[in-house]
């Protein structure tokens, strides 16, 4: 009985992570030259575009998109995408601002296993630090600086991108990104949210996993009584 109560609390176990939310992901994709960009050139402020999927933007955070992608921003995409987030005070106008920042907010709250990939030049001076607050307040964690990344292709700004994972204990709710305007890009930044409530209910395949590992277990009991 105890070796079936243990199986079954792993089947159960498993059957709540098969039901567990998806971390929120964003590529920046939606952004194009001929759409999402009023002005048709692929630049646009993000602030509130990913509203739905739980994320807001406030400063200067700009969705751009690649000259290779009929735009007119210098870089090559990451993993063969078209757009990505810059760091700038505004990048239609052609001119540099010194440091800028921008804070991302994501309410429901987001935890270690969080990623997102970047490309720095050097003197960048990028720093990012994660609050348990939104709009960059509460308790502040500052992760290490990013290693520069520079292009070494002709023409492009930037090209190499680095991996960067947030490890960090607790809950994040903003993370507060600066450095010098332009000098910094990121990619495919993935949120994993933090549990909050209780434990979500199982899917019916994954009911469907508890009860077959319950039959198995009881199959096997007949056969060894037998």
């Amino acid at each position: 009985m105890r070796a079936k109560s243990k199986l079954l609390a792993l089947a159960l176990t498993a059957a709540t992570q098969l039901a567990a939310a998806a971390p929120v992901a964003l590529n920046f994709e939606d952004i194009t030259a001929s759409s999402g960009d009023p002005q048709g050139i692929g630049m646009i402020q993000l602030l509130d575009r990913y509203k739905t999927d739980g994320v807001q933007f406030t400063g200067a955070a700009w969705g751009v998109t690649s000259l290779l992608c009929g735009a007119f921003s210098l870089f090559i995409p990451h993993d063969g995408g078209c757009s990505a987030l810059l760091l700038a005070g505004d990048p239609r106008d052609g001119s540099l601002e010194g440091s800028k920042s921008f804070t991302l907010n994501f309410a429901d709250g987001f935890i270690t296993g969080s990623s997102l990939y970047y490309s720095a030049l050097s003197g960048s001076g990028v720093s990012i630090t994660l609050f348990d607050d939104l709009d960059g307040k509460g308790k502040s964690t500052r992760l290490a600086g990013l290693a520069p990344t520079d292009c070494d292709v002709s023409g492009a700004r930037f090209c190499n991108w680095g991996l960067l994972n947030l490890d960090f204990s607790g809950v994040a709710r903003s993370m507060v990104i600066s450095g010098v305007d332009e000098s910094l890009m990121l990619d495919d930044l993935k949120l994993v949210k933090a549990s909050t409530g209780p434990a979500p209910l199982p899917e019916p395949a994954s009911v469907a996993l508890v009860l077959g590992a319950l039959g198995a277990a009881g199959w096997s009991r007949k056969r060894k009584a037998a």
